[in-house]
C-alpha cells in the first residue's frame, strides 16, 4: 500500500471515530414549562420566535390560560429562548421578576456542562415598571441542556413572572 495512504488512514480514522462518537453523544430532549403572570402582571404568550410588544391593556396580555412552551433542547448544546412582552396593570409601579422552578433545572450559564437543565438569567426585564406600561421590548429566557444530562423526555418546569 502506498505510504501516503497509510499517513491520510492514520490522520482520518481517529477523527472519524471521534466525531461518530460526539454525534451519537447528541441527545434531545422536549420539556415543557407551566407558566404563571402575578396578580396585576399581564404578559403575552411567550413564543419561540421573538415579538412585538401591544400598548397598555392589548388583548394579547393576560395573567392566566397560557400554553405550555415546548423546549426542544440537545444535551450539550445552544441554548433555546423564549419571548414575552410583560403590562403592569396595576395602579402602582411594580418591580418585575422572572424565575424558573422545578426540580431538574438550576440557574447557571449556557452552555452548560450541569447534570440538569440551566435557566440563564433572563435579559430584557426592566428594574422598575410604572402602573399601566409596558415593556417596550420582549423580555428573552433561555434554557440549555447541560452536557451531563440524562437521555430521556427531561423534567418540565415553571416559570413565575411577578
Amino acid at each position: 500500500m502506498n505510504v501516503r495512504w497509510v499517513k491520510v488512514l492514520v490522520f482520518l480514522l481517529p477523527v472519524l471515530i471521534f466525531g461518530t462518537g460526539f454525534a451519537l453523544s447528541q441527545i434531545t430532549f422536549n420539556n415543557t414549562t407551566l407558566i404563571l403572570a402575578g396578580q396585576n402582571i399581564f404578559i403575552t404568550q411567550p413564543t419561540l420566535t421573538t415579538q412585538i410588544c401591544p400598548a397598555d391593556g392589548n388583548a394579547l396580555y393576560k395573567n392566566s390560560g397560557f400554553t405550555s412552551l415546548a423546549w426542544t433542547l440537545t444535551q450539550g448544546g445552544a441554548a433555546a429562548q423564549a419571548f414575552f412582552c410583560i403590562d403592569n396593570q396595576g395602579t402602582s409601579a411594580d418591580t418585575p421578576n422572572v424565575i424558573a422552578s422545578g426540580t431538574g433545572i438550576a440557574n447557571g450559564a449556557c452552555p452548560s456542562t450541569a447534570s440538569t437543565l440551566t435557566w440563564a438569567a433572563p435579559s430584557g426585564v426592566p428594574t422598575t415598571l410604572a402602573a399601566h406600561t409596558v415593556t417596550s421590548t420582549p423580555i428573552t429566557i433561555t434554557v440549555c441542556a447541560g452536557s451531563g444530562t440524562s437521555a430521556g423526555a427531561g423534567p418540565s418546569f415553571t416559570v413565575t413572572v411577578t
